[in-house]
């Protein structure tokens, strides 16, 4: 069995979560570089831990980590003159973003047989991935899954392998889909707190030590993106994709979805979309 700890690590897209997950790798002496498509200059604490070349990137990794935002970046990482698919030498992807289960099923089957594709999606927030915390949702063979385990296990607390190929993210984006719902309502709710001359400290206080507490609830005020408005650019409109991912992989599986569900998945999407302002604590 490989011994992944000596290998050579790249993470591929070091925004939120893949910049913290990379300075813990470093913090535990593996060798690691990152790659983004922002200038060198956005990450000049990394030193020679970053490069702006995709070509000098894959040169000097063995095994990368994506973290890039979705199917677009994905393939563009991947394809192309430049793109992973067209190396020569062998090589470890594995996919830690949100994507479809639908994209992914067909994302495997081009892959050149030198590129060996793993998904182990996670989940924890920025947070986690700060304190090496995460939680990772692994779709491989049992072989794959002990190779990649000692760099998750740096990486995250609770390790999961779900199956096959393709299973880890159907788990992911089912827990996004749960994720989701959970930042509407206690957003919504925060908000209709004030018409009802209700403060929101309070409100928060007793969600968290009764049947209404959830992740978001508890961890409202150390999540970086708690108070965010709707963008496509930021976390409220990645949830976005993650609701769209989950709804496709449904599709793709030929889910029987009544009506009244439907209603709620549109409901949803909506509600992210026209998702309240924050309010001021009282």
């Amino acid at each position: 069995m490989k011994n992944i700890l000596k290998m050579n690590i790249g993470i591929a897209g070091c925004g939120t979560m893949g910049l913290p997950m990379l300075e813990v790798l470093l913090k535990n002496k593996v060798k690691a570089i990152g790659y983004d498509v922002r200038p060198q200059g956005d990450f000049l604490s990394l030193k020679e831990n970053f490069v702006s070349s995709k070509r000098v990137f894959f040169e000097n990794t063995d095994v990368i980590f994506s973290l890039v935002r979705d199917i677009n970046q994905t393939l563009e990482l991947c394809e192309g003159t430049d793109g992973l698919f067209n190396l020569n030498s062998s090589k470890t992807l594995i996919i830690c973003s949100t994507l479809s289960p639908a994209f992914l099923n067909d994302f495997i089957k081009k892959a050149p047989e030198n590129i060996e594709v793993i998904e182990a999606p996670m989940s924890g927030a920025p947070i986690r991935a700060k304190e090496a915390s995460l939680t990772f949702m692994v779709g491989s063979t049992k072989n794959q899954f002990e190779t990649i385990s000692p760099i998750l296990n740096i990486l995250g607390r609770t390790i999961h392998h779900i199956g096959k190929f393709g299973s880890g993210m159907s788990v992911k984006v089912l827990n996004n889909f749960v994720a989701s719902c959970s930042v509407v309502a206690v957003r919504h709710v925060l908000s209709e707190a004030k018409n009802l001359n209700i403060s929101t400290d309070q409100l928060l206080e007793i969600l968290n030590c009764s049947s209404g507490k959830t992740w978001f609830s508890e961890n409202l005020y150390s999540i970086d993106w708690s108070k965010e408005s709707y963008n496509k650019e930021n976390t409220i409109g990645i949830l976005e994709k993650d609701v769209n991912s989950y709804l496709d992989g449904l599709q793709d599986a030929g889910s029987k979805t009544n009506e009244a569900m439907q209603n709620f998945q549109k409901a949803l999407l909506k509600g992210l979309q026209n998702i309240p302002d924050f309010p001021n604590n009282n």
